[in-house]
């Protein structure tokens, strides 16, 4: 159970997101093939996790992942707070449990989403955990791009992880919908994400400063 204080700190952290989204400006940009009414997985990297989560509180009933370390504590908190069923567990191809928890909950009709190189890292490094549940379920990968233009970055951590400032401007680039067969290879695919993932961040940076 997580202790008080990190409960307190993710209490406080969702309330200063809260105020710093009602000064922000905030466009999604999607690709034509995506039908907001469908399910999908939606999948960004660790240090847009805020920026995803603020873009995509409006698109119906939606789980996300979390660490069950303390820190996955810190950041669930607001997650929930926000209207997203958490399951706490890692995005690595070891983690069965939370995996078959998330494939429950899609096929109920929930979104499902998660950092792809989180919990831990390494940075930028697409783990298996969703590819094999959207491999199983049926249902497309979204990847996510997403850019702040103004924003703390927190350097010592991890992944870098990125929050905006008040009165900043947010795109969010949803990007093609990807369809992982039964006989797919996750490594391939792993790749194919990786690459696109690095392509919708600089599209959404070129979309913010009109590039």
């Amino acid at each position: 159970m997580a202790s008080k204080s990190y409960k307190f700190y993710g209490t406080l952290l969702y309330y200063i997101l809260i105020l710093i989204s009602k000064t922000m400006k905030i466009k999604m940009v999607r690709d034509k093939n995506i039908q907001l009414d469908k399910n999908y997985i939606y999948g960004f990297w660790h240090n847009k996790l805020i920026a995803a989560c603020l873009s995509l509180q409006d698109i119906g009933s939606s789980a996300v992942l979390a660490s069950p370390s303390k820190d996955g504590e810190l950041i669930s908190i607001p997650m929930e707070k926000m209207g997203f069923n958490v399951v706490r567990g890692s995005s690595g191809k070891d983690s069965v449990k939370s995996v078959i928890a998330l494939l429950k909950l899609v096929k109920k009709g929930y979104n499902a989403g998660t950092p792809l190189d989180g919990p831990k890292g390494p940075i930028y490094e697409v783990k298996h955990g969703m590819l094999y549940l959207a491999q199983k379920s049926g249902n497309p990968i979204i990847p996510i791009g997403a850019a702040f233009d103004k924003k703390w970055i927190f350097e010592k951590t991890w992944d870098k992880i990125q929050l905006p400032k008040f009165f900043s401007k947010c795109v969010c680039v949803l990007g093609k919908p990807i369809v992982i067969p039964e006989d797919g290879n996750l490594e391939e695919y792993a790749k194919l994400i990786k690459e696109e993932l690095f392509k919708l961040d600089k599209e959404a940076e070129r979309e913010l400063y009109n590039k």
